[in-house]
């Protein structure tokens, strides 16, 4: 298996006339529903509208069949993202071959009247001949066409790659994904991201406020990253512009660090183990698109005298129902993708049971639209160690599907280094419309993995659940909590020495319900004048 994420699983197979294809297979709960038979349809539909040698094409597939599939050419190199936690950051020559290849490959998508909208660095692969972009799964046709998943209110895409205005669900255009092109390079040439935050509100908030972090990128290149990372979209080059300002990128047959060709060659190596044969060759022709007739299985080796028949090994080939032979690619060294891959950390929502019998759209509000100030936030019982609440002053007017809400983020710090998270999102109803309580349930679920969060009895709200920090690109937190009570959403995150997992639930669930209890003080008395500070005060 070359991936699999919440939706889906990729699998090394072989079409028939002896390539290696990547088979993106729908997961068996997710074949049922009409609206993820839609969306993967349309991923169907966008793969096979972009060509070109910077991308991979569709071999075959077939949208409508019982379990839904899709099989595309197989490209080996590791993703950008694997290349990084062995490199740590590109040098410059090879950094700017990335961004001529970026920029080819939106030509090509942009030319096909798309837009992928998910440009980041483990959606692109790092070949021997060059740079290949893959996983049209959210990718649209430009045309205007909705930007969230309307079932849950979950956002589409991935935080620090997304652009201000797909943040903020705006009508995007193709300098969307020159935002995610320059947020890519910025953190490829650096080897840290340039918006970083240590929730998914704050890396979104920095995406639509803050400057981002470029200090790592070389001077050379600083300026046309920074263009790209423009907060006006009209502001951002097009690829062609990317390309102009590039100049002349010369042929090099190794174009990527020895390393990321050691990867390389240990991919090449189990690829050719487990196909019996010689490790597919790698190709800078497009494989033409074929029907979705299903591939035929290839032939597998024969014994010879010489050579004993090889005991089978449980799990090596497994029958695909597209007739497809699939090699099962456990254990390789580096890690290998393929084209349609799933991205392990990407967020996959489900919709979440709702306590109560009262429709939603019933209830009503029991938060005032005021959220707590820092200052406020001294209220909140944190352990005695921590220092006073701080922030940014303030209230950010958030936005979803139905309008603005108001939110607000503070922070406790120990000086051993410990921290607390804590922010609260009050959602309005609107008039004559959407219920407040319906607005936090859909902002609630739109972060509830299914298979990986645990729900909580809060006792204190109507419900919460724990989550896995990994969801957030927040993996040094280790207890992250959500609550929502009526038209409340509370999101914490502890972290720290003195607060390891499994040890941190206790006192982070007292936190929320102190949070919880502010809230509605606030509700009541009203919050107060914002006098956050800047730096943490400690006791």
């Amino acid at each position: 298996m070359l991936g699999q994420g919440g939706m889906g699983r990729v699998l090394l197979g072989v079409a028939p006339d002896g390539r290696a294809a990547a088979v993106k297979q729908v997961h068996a709960e997710f074949a049922g529903d009409d609206g993820f038979r839609v969306r993967f349809r349309r991923e169907v539909e966008a793969s096979r509208r972009v060509s070109g040698a910077y991308t991979a094409a569709v071999i075959a597939a077939d949208p409508e069949a019982e379990t839904p599939w899709l099989a595309s050419q197989f490209v080996l190199g590791p993703a950008l993202n694997e290349a990084l936690r062995v490199v740590g950051a590109l040098p410059e020559e090879s950094a700017r071959r990335l961004a001529a290849g970026l920029a080819q490959a939106l030509i090509d998508v942009h030319g096909a009247g798309l837009i992928h909208r998910d440009l980041k660095p483990s959606n692109v692969l790092l070949a021997e001949d060059g740079v290949r972009v893959i996983d049209f799964g959210i990718a649209r046709a430009a045309e205007g066409q909705d930007t969230k998943l309307t079932r849950t209110g979950a956002m589409i895409g991935s935080p620090g790659y997304m652009s201000p205005e797909q943040v903020e669900g705006r009508e995007l255009t193709p300098a969307s994904d020159m935002f995610s092109l320059g947020a890519t390079l910025a953190v490829a040439c650096a080897g840290r991201p340039a918006f970083a935050g240590e929730s998914l509100p704050r890396i979104l908030f920095a995406v639509l406020h803050a400057e981002p972090e470029l200090s790592g990128v070389p001077v050379g290149l600083r300026p046309l990253v920074a263009a790209c990372l423009a907060k006006d979209p009209a502001a951002r080059p097009t690829p062609q512009a990317v390309l102009a300002a590039l100049g002349r990128i010369e042929p090099a047959a190794r174009p990527w660090p020895e390393a990321v060709h050691g990867l390389l060659a240990v991919q090449r190596a189990e690829v050719a183990r487990l196909m019996g044969g010689d490790a597919p060759p790698v190709s800078t022709q497009t494989a033409p698109t074929q029907t979705a007739s299903a591939p035929q299985p290839a032939p597998a080796p024969q014994p010879t005298a010489q050579q004993p028949a090889p005991r089978r090994r449980r799990g090596r080939r497994i029958a695909l129902a597209v007739g497809a032979t699939v090699l099962a690619l456990a254990g390789v060294a580096g890690g290998l993708v393929a084209t349609g891959v799933v991205d392990l950390e990407d967020v996959f929502p489900e919709a979440v049971p709702t306590p109560g019998n009262v429709p939603l759209a019933q209830v009503k509000d029991k938060y005032a639209p005021a959220v707590p100030t820092c200052m406020d936030a001294r209220r909140v019982t944190a352990p005695p160690e921590f220092s006073s609440p701080w922030g940014n002053p303030g209230t950010w007017e958030a936005q979803d599907t139905y309008g603005k809400y108001s939110e607000k983020s503070c922070q406790w710090n120990s000086r051993s280094g410990d921290e607390i998270s804590i922010v609260w999102d009050v959602h309005p109803s609107v008039p004559g419309g959407v219920s407040g309580a319906a607005r936090a349930k859909e902002h609630y679920e739109g972060l509830y993995v299914g298979g990986h969060t645990r729900v909580a009895d809060p006792g204190f709200a109507e419900e919460a659940f724990w989550l896995p920090a990994k969801y957030l690109d927040d993996g040094d937190s280790n207890c992250v909590f959500y609550v929502r009570d009526v038209n409340l959403f509370v999101f914490l995150a502890v972290k720290g020495a003195a607060y390891p997992k499994g040890q941190c639930e206790e006192t982070t669930k007292a936190l929320a319900a102190s949070a919880v209890q502010l809230a509605q003080y606030v509700t009541v008395n009203g919050a107060s004048p914002d006098m956050s500070a800047t730096t943490p005060a400690f006791k």
